[in-house]
This record gives C-alpha cells, structure tokens and sequence, in this order.
C-alpha cells in the first residue's frame, strides 16, 4: 500500500540525494578546471561520491563525507585582498559557496515548495510500478 507518507519520504530522500550529486560535481568540475593536479588522490575521492543514507521510520539521515583538505583549499585565498585574490575566491571556491549555494538556493526551495500534486502523482506512480515489479517477480520465483 503507498501511503503519502511513503510518497513524500521519496520526494525527501530524492530531492537531497539530488542535491548531493550536484555538490560533488561542481567540486569536481571546479578543482578540474582551476587546480594543478599533482598525485589525483583528491580528484579520485571526489569522484566516488560517497555518502551513506539511513532511515529508522520517517527519520532520514545522510552522511556525506567531506574532505578537510577542500577546506584548506577554500582558504587559501583569503589572505589577500587584491583582484587576483578575488577573483581566485569566486571562481575557484570549493566548499563553502559550492556546499551552502546549493542547499539555500535550490534543495532548501525545492523541498519546501516542490512537493506538488503532480510529484505526489508521479512518485506514487514509481512506486507502485516498483512494487508490481517485485511482487511479479516473486511470485515467479516461488
């Protein structure tokens, strides 16, 4: 049975998993494109996007593992105040602006406005075809 508390924990665990994909790929496409590469250890942790969600009822939890070093990175540029510096700090900006951006700016907006009728509908939609598909393909097997 699809309840809409099902419906809407979806919606939730989507919209944040959304989120933290688009994180690591602007950190990613950023330290690509304007740091020098020298043993590509940080560019290969960046590029498996670990992170780990739980869920005990309607408690989610996502831990997302995030590297100190890209905050030392961030930091590096703080020190002067000429327009190289500042320059430096807006296009090459990979924790804070990068991280902060997109929670207040497009996960924050999209979980408390995005829920519609018509996500309820769609996502109530998947749901069931996932549990059609799984309730088919156990009766097969047994």
């Amino acid at each position: 049975m699809i309840t809409d508390a099902l419906v809407r924990d979806k919606f939730v665990h989507d919209t944040l998993s959304e989120g933290i994909r688009k994180i690591h790929a602007t950190q990613e496409q950023t330290l690509r494109s304007a740091y020098h590469e020298r043993t590509g250890q940080l560019r290969a942790s960046l590029s498996a996007r670990r992170s780990i969600s739980t869920s005990q009822g309607h408690a989610h939890t996502f831990y997302v593992r995030a590297l100190p070093y890209l905050r030392f990175l961030d930091m590096a540029y703080r020190h002067r105040t000429d327009r190289l510096a500042k320059y430096r700090r807006a296009h090459h900006a990979l924790y804070n602006r990068v991280v902060w951006g997109v929670l207040y700016h497009e996960t924050f907006p999209e979980l408390t406005y995005g829920f519609t009728d018509e996500v309820r509908a769609r996502l109530g939609n998947e749901l069931r075809e996932i549990l059609d598909t799984t309730a088919k393909h156990t009766l097969k097997t047994n």
